[in-house]
């Protein structure tokens, strides 16, 4: 029999909102240090991606538009973040940490105009630790945000770069959350066609980030870190049985980790973005109910369109469980009551 929706709020951890002032500056910023924007995919998906935007562009820019978008799908707060493509990672540390500071006060003010329906989540310039702690802290304590989004990777460096130590602390510190969302891909020559870049690659960097951050430490040194990581985790969550063998195996596997590997995966925090109902299951009985979110990938037509639909679908799921799903974890990883 199919739980009924949570009495709870109900909470999407995963969606994305364009800064248009950002978009405007950045686009000169990138004619000043003549910066060439990759285009990803064959000609087909690139045709298809411009097509998709007279869809996608009211959902990005208007927040009625997406209220009434959010009411239909059963969704009463999203933990709205910016998109993926304004991380701006590639600008100069002074330029990053400026585009940053205007991504997120806009991102503030916008969303402060529907109380209770928003929960803004910040983003950092990560090509400068000092300057990425800083603006942690302003999204924290001056703007009232209760965790960031950062990509998989910064310009090919991993989050798990010693040199984002101080970062790290920080977030711990602050109790803030970090939602991992992965950022195109390093390995772009083998996932030209067939959309391979999204449907592939953004899984496959969700792997390899949630992997270097077990494996570089930073679960071991940090362990009150809430990193959510969408996409369900990616391919790492159910293959993790490799790496603690290779744990037990070889001493380079080992080495700076403690404990086996599964039981740091076992701290993370997966949404439900992975399209078939016994697939969440498994997220479930092998993490827990507890380390599962709701998330919709809001606007994107890789998303999931009726979220609850799909958690209700899960088969053996209890009502308790469908609460924490839907937005009882996320309540409780954003602080509230």
């Amino acid at each position: 029999m199919r739980a009924q929706r949570s009495d709870g709020p109900v909470i999407d951890i995963h969606c994305h909102r364009e800064c248009g002032p950002a978009t405007e500056m950045m686009r000169v910023e990138e004619e000043r240090v003549g910066r060439v924007r990759l285009q990803y995919g064959s000609a087909v998906t690139r045709d298809v991606n411009r097509r998709q935007l007279e869809f996608l562009r009211p959902k990005m820019d208007s927040l009625e538009v997406r209220l009434a978008d959010m009411d239909r799908m059963g969704v009463d707060i999203q933990a709205v973040a910016v998109a993926v493509y304004q991380y701006y990672y590639w600008a100069e540390p002074e330029v990053g940490a400026r585009v940053c500071r205007i991504i997120n006060e806009e991102l503030a003010e916008a969303t402060s105009r529907h109380p209770g329906r928003f929960s803004p989540l910040g983003t950092v310039p990560l090509q400068d630790t000092g300057a990425a702690v800083a603006e942690l802290r302003h999204c924290v304590n001056e703007l009232g945000m209760r965790g960031l989004e950062i990509g998989s990777h910064v310009e090919g460096s991993e989050i798990a770069d010693p040199r984002l130590e101080d970062f790290w602390a920080e977030v711990e510190r602050l109790g803030a959350v970090v939602v991992v969302h992965t950022e195109g891909h390093t390995h772009k020559d083998r996932l030209q066609g067939h959309n391979f870049v999204n449907i592939i690659g953004h899984a496959f960097e969700a792997t390899l980030a949630t992997a270097h951050l077990i494996f570089n430490g930073v679960m071991e040194r940090w362990p009150q870190l809430k990193i959510v990581v969408v996409h369900g985790g990616g391919y790492l969550p159910a293959y993790a049985g490799r790496i603690d063998h290779a744990w037990r195996a070889r001493a380079d596997v080992s080495e700076g980790v403690p404990d086996l590997p599964s039981s740091y995966l076992k701290r993370f925090f997966f949404d439900t973005m992975v399209f078939e109902p016994a697939q969440v299951k498994f997220l479930v009985d092998k993490y827990g109910a507890d380390h599962v979110l709701l998330g919709t990938d809001y606007p994107y037509d890789m998303g999931d369109d009726d979220p609850l639909e799909l958690i209700g679908s899960v088969p053996g799921l209890d009502q308790a469980e469908v609460d924490l799903i839907a937005g009882g974890n996320a309540a409780r990883l954003l602080g509230y009551d």
